[in-house]
């Protein structure tokens, strides 16, 4: 029998087919609902960058980095991690226990937070080298616990799929919030002003994602008749325990190997370094928040569907880190090759140094942009454990390139350089361990269902 002849012809005839399949896919739709919100408030953002750079300076990023740093660090486990667990549940009911759980945890954080702060809190100032955040520091717990809120709000929405919501509040409170600091900055420009004005943005966007929520029928809790009850807060505490056991000391690490420069550039080289890193970290995260939080968001309750339903949950990762891939390639590489000149223009000319960083720290943010689809399938695969201990490797392999920079190199951007090779290195060994994964749990999978089905 002679094999089958594709002519040209077929070939478009199947290609047009699958991107009319594809255009009619509604993964793909949430995608680019999601998507067109977070670049409609990323757009927003860069735009008026410029304007904040030159009303406030290096100086004034540099402490505002140093107080935000110490606030990401903590972010992620204000309530130990129980809001990613919002989205798994069946039932409405047990997502709103676990959304009660998390803000009460997140209450008691915020509280055992301030009295750290109230004792030891202008002794790390000083450690830090950079006093003048002393007397905000009481505001950290504020913004552990609004992000918190935020958090959960945002959870509940993926779990609900208000997509065209989230997307549109996005935009509304990118636009209040950097109008916020420009109003502060041009009536007084300092690193206080620019330090409060951000501080607030958590509180800002969980109110305007509340205001809107209240006003979604699509967004109301649904129960069924002859439902039963729901869990008990310690039921709902002790059925996702694993959350707090792995996924927090997970989020713990990776927050403080992430924001640990900015802290490392303010005590070896002074506040104007740790700004310039500061600016660096916020410009190049924002294609990882354009696209790679999207694709997240939608990816995430469709990858534990996928789960439950025994799918062939690697190749979809695969498909979507490549896509990834292709579509982060062409930014990264331009700020690559030319850092520094785009910095300068963009930003203003103190700002030069900056983009040498930016040179440098593109091609670690390329990584943790192709690898948001691997990152988030970690709950849905339970590889929670397993990413705890990479975790804690990779904080390690951080923490050595930054030291090492700063005592044995001692330049601030060959410490900078650093960094980015040792986040390289981690976050290919994720996306590669975590597509391994996802090939050997469904080859398990597929074995089990004969007997499941006996």
């Amino acid at each position: 029998m002679e094999p089958e002849v594709t002519t040209p012809a077929a070939l478009r005839t199947r290609f047009c087919a699958a991107g009319r399949a594809a255009l009619r896919s509604p993964v793909l739709r949430n995608i680019v609902t999601v998507a067109s919100g977070t670049a409609g408030a990323q757009v927003i953002t860069l735009a008026l960058m410029p304007v904040i750079t030159r009303l406030y300076g290096p100086q004034a990023y540099g402490v505002l980095g140093v107080f935000m740093s110490l606030a990401f660090m903590v972010i992620p486990i204000a309530a130990l991690t129980y809001p990613i667990a919002i989205v798994l549940p069946k039932r409405d009911a047990d997502a709103r226990g676990l959304i009660r759980l998390s803000l009460l945890i997140a209450a008691g954080f915020a509280l055992f937070a301030a009295g750290l702060i109230a004792l030891f809190g202008e002794a790390l100032a000083a450690a830090a080298g950079v006093t003048q955040i002393t007397p905000f520091l009481m505001l950290l717990p504020l913004v552990l616990l609004a992000s918190a809120a935020l958090e959960v709000t945002q959870q509940w929405l993926i779990r609900k799929q208000c997509y065209r919501l989230t997307a549109g509040v996005a935009v509304q409170q990118a636009l209040a919030h950097n109008g916020l600091r420009i109003g502060v900055g041009l009536l007084h420009a300092s690193p206080a002003a620019l330090l409060l004005s951000t501080a607030v943005g958590p509180l800002l966007h969980t109110l305007m994602l509340n205001w809107s929520l209240r006003r979604s029928p699509l967004a109301r809790a649904t129960q069924a008749a002859g439902e039963a009850p729901p869990l008990g807060t310690r039921e709902l505490a002790a059925r996702y325990h694993d959350f707090p056991l792995y996924r927090a000391p997970q989020m713990l690490i990776n927050a403080v190997s992430q924001n640990l420069p900015t802290l490392v550039l303010a005590v070896f080289f002074g506040p104007v370094a740790a700004g310039f890193f500061a600016l660096c970290k916020q410009a190049l995260n924002v294609p990882t928040q354009l696209l790679g939080k999207s694709v997240a968001d939608v990816y995430y309750p469709r990858i534990s569907t996928a789960v439950h339903e025994r799918q062939p949950v690697a190749a979809m990762l695969a498909k979507a880190t490549a896509a990834l891939a292709l579509v982060g390639l062409l930014p990264f590489a331009l700020v690559f090759c030319f850092g520094p000149q785009l910095f300068a223009l963009v930003f203003g000319e103190q700002w030069a140094v900056a983009g040498e960083y930016a040179r440098w720290l593109a091609l670690a943010e390329y990584m943790i942009f192709v690898s948001r689809p691997c990152a988030v399938a970690v709950p849905a695969l339970a590889l929670q454990g397993q990413f705890l201990v990479f975790e804690v490797l990779s904080t390690v392999l951080r923490i050595a390139a930054l030291m090492a920079g700063a005592l044995f190199l001692q330049q601030a951007g060959q410490t900078v350089m650093a960094f980015a090779a040792a986040s390289i290195l981690i976050y290919l060994s994720l996306i590669a361990s975590v597509l391994f994964a996802a090939r050997r749990w469904h080859a398990t999978a597929d074995r089990q269902m004969p007997r499941d089905r006996s």
